[in-house]
């Protein structure tokens, strides 16, 4: 009887610093979005207007950020709260995408923007040069830098081709995570035409980590464009070490715990590898409906 009241103890602790946590990160986002929107008002926002705001709005909410971190070593928790304010200025940025209009019409203006200068200064006879190039080298890079000039130009269906040829002709497509151009760049593609179900998978596919905020920020607004709403975010784990797991001791007894170990594991690995390489080809031909 006492474990159980223990666990249902716990159970409301636990569920009361989440929710609290929650909490504190949608006023956030409400008050981050009252200064871009002040801001816009004034002027045209920045990447600078962004962090502005996130250091004005931050003191605000401070002590409910350490208040979430359980650690009594003074230097530890100073770290663990370093850790989370640079979790929620990379997070804000694509969650403020669902929650905020204006900031949300600024990244649309401005990646219509860049699209547009790309294009304006796209030049239609450099296509002779790389059509010479594929004829020459029908490798990876020529289709893919014909991919991008086409893309650069307008012609979507050519730079669609193009992007299919360069996987194909990739000695390395068994890895996904290597074709993080191509992949970016079909699914701008998809955007463009309105496939923004594809657009998404392709970006989760790129996405390399909680530093690659740029990626993050065009899955969320090809979501938002899609219909989808702040729950559509994935759930990710940090890139960051846990400073309370560098222990010595523990360590040592790891490494001899896998030294017996390594053996076994290698032939384990191997095989899980082999049906993970696998499945990412099939998935890759799949969605850039390659025949084999």
């Amino acid at each position: 009887m006492k474990i159980k009241n223990t666990i249902v103890v716990l159970s409301v602790v636990f569920l009361g610093n989440l929710a609290s946590s929650q909490a504190y990160k949608s006023a956030f986002r409400t008050d981050m979005c009252d200064c871009l929107t002040l801001e816009s008002q004034k002027r045209k926002l920045t990447e600078n207007a962004y962090k502005a705001c996130f250091r004005e709005t931050l003191p605000t909410y401070a002590i409910q950020i350490d208040a979430q971190i359980v650690e009594e070593d003074i230097n530890k928790k100073m770290l663990l709260g370093q850790l989370a304010r640079k979790d929620l200025i990379v997070a804000m940025q694509s969650e403020l995408v669902y929650t905020c209009k204006a900031y949300f019409e600024h990244l649309e203006r401005e990646k219509l923007s860049k699209k547009l200068i790309v294009r304006e200064q796209a030049r239609e006879s450099d296509l002779e040069k790389f059509n010479q190039l594929v004829a020459m080298s029908p490798n990876t890079y020529s289709y893919f830098n014909r991919a991008q000039l086409h893309y650069n130009l307008g012609n979507l269906a050519e730079a669609e081709a193009d992007i299919k040829s360069c996987i194909e002709t990739n000695p390395n497509k068994d890895n996904v995570k290597s074709r993080r151009h191509e992949l970016l760049l079909m699914a701008l593609i998809h955007e463009e035409n309105k496939n923004y179900t594809e657009a998404i998978v392709l970006y989760d596919l790129a996405y390399f980590g909680e530093l690659d905020a740029q990626v993050a920020i065009l899955r969320a607004i090809a979501d938002k464009n899609n219909g989808g709403t702040i729950a559509n975010i994935p759930k990710r784990g940090t890139d960051h070490p846990n400073p309370l797991d560098a222990n010595k001791n523990n360590r040592r007894a790891q490494s001899k715990v896998r030294g017996r170990t390594t053996t076994k594991n290698t032939k384990s690995k191997a095989k899980i590898e082999t049906r993970t390489k696998k499945t990412d080809t099939s998935s890759l031909k799949k969605l850039f409906k390659i025949d084999n």
